[in-house]
């Protein structure tokens, strides 16, 4: 009887979603962090690779349509720690917990599609095709480079609504809309009730070309915080990402800017990288230097220098070896572990150097 009912639930399961699937990768390995003169060494997370768990879900409607899900879970490989779950308060960071990737759901066809959720913005996928070190250590995303325009880095906004074109020749375009919302009773940053807390208005549009040995994307993100928590201003993000392959050669180029409606912040940081593969070997290496010319910045450069090594040992897994170095002069102080003692505003330098293992599936 048992077995009968888990069958007919198996079967109801697959008729309801023709495909569903489980995907994701575990990254873990040692590193060693020196932030402006203090160093730290351990076991890490991420490394190279963002540790998570994607649950899938495609469904043919017929008359070329499609319906589709994701769940995205983002796991803490080395701390149970960060993946207890929800805050103890609103203004109360998780570092991991279900769900707290992409969530989205929605509908494709020849007129394009459309998801809604919490949706992955423009400005992740340009800076993933400017350079080959993902959003890991190499890549100074988080450390000089933004996914957010007020540079709280997130790569995905809530409440967003997001409509993807047809490929025409290699050329195709996203357009992302989320509604501001100011009603809110207080300025809290987080509710399960929608509606009861205030979210800056977002609109974002993005143009992709990938055909043949090119790909690149250009994103255009901004954000109105006019009414907003009482604030009055608005923020801006033009990310270009582009790479051309040759052979086992790949070359990279990534530039960005942000700015402020107040013009406190004129930020720009521009990188150069390339990819060699050699049978189970590939070679990494980018270099790059940014300025903040802004009100609130000084005309000192900053610049990033990264290494980065894979040995695959299946299609799935490898190890890898990574390098970053900040010399930061003015354009942001980074936000790696800023809870450190000892650190002293007159070191600019920031390294990190990791070796480690991802196993995919």
């Amino acid at each position: 009887m048992k077995k009968s009912l888990v069958a007919l639930a198996a079967l109801a399961a697959t008729s309801a979603f023709a495909q569903f699937s489980i995907d994701g990768n575990m990254d873990v390995g040692y590193a060693n962090i020196n932030y402006k003169g203090t160093a730290v060494s351990g076991v890490i997370n991420n490394g190279a690779n963002t540790s998570q768990i994607n649950f899938r879900g495609t469904e043919n409607l017929g008359g070329g349509l499609k319906a589709s899900f994701r769940v995205e879970t983002d796991w803490n490989t080395v701390s149970n720690n960060g993946n207890q779950g929800a805050p103890a308060a609103a203004a109360t960071p998780v570092a991991s917990s279900f769900g707290n990737g992409e969530i989205r759901a929605g509908i494709a066809g020849g007129f394009g599609a459309i998801d809604a959720g919490a949706v992955n913005n423009a400005q992740l996928t340009a800076f993933l095709t400017g350079q080959p070190f993902g959003t890991a250590i190499g890549s100074s995303f988080r450390g000089q480079f933004v996914n957010d325009t007020s540079a709280a880095n997130g790569v995905r906004f809530d409440n967003s609504v997001r409509y993807t074109t047809p490929s025409f020749n290699g050329f195709s375009g996203t357009v992302l809309n989320v509604n501001k919302n100011t009603k809110a009773t207080d300025t809290q940053t987080f509710s399960t009730t929608f509606g009861n807390f205030d979210y800056a208005g977002v609109s974002e549009y993005s143009v992709n070309y990938n055909q043949g040995p090119i790909n690149a994307t250009f994103a255009s993100t901004k954000q109105d915080y006019a009414g907003v928590a009482g604030q009055s201003f608005t923020t801006q993000l033009k990310t270009i990402g582009g790479n051309y392959t040759m052979g086992a050669l790949t070359l990279y180029a990534l530039n960005q800017k942000r700015t402020k409606s107040d013009n406190s912040v004129d930020r720009t940081m521009t990188t150069v990288s390339a990819k060699y593969t050699m049978g189970a070997n590939s070679f990494m290496a980018q270099m790059g230097s940014g300025k903040d010319a802004g009100t609130s910045g000084n005309s000192q450069t900053t610049r990033l220098a990264s290494l980065g090594y894979n040995y695959d040992l299946s299609k799935m897994s490898n190890i890898y070896v990574r390098y970053e170095n900040i010399n930061d002069a003015g354009v942001t102080t980074g936000n790696w572990i800023s809870g450190l003692t000892g650190v002293t505003m007159t070191e600019a330098k920031r390294t990190r150097t990791a070796v480690g293992y991802k196993i995919g599936f």
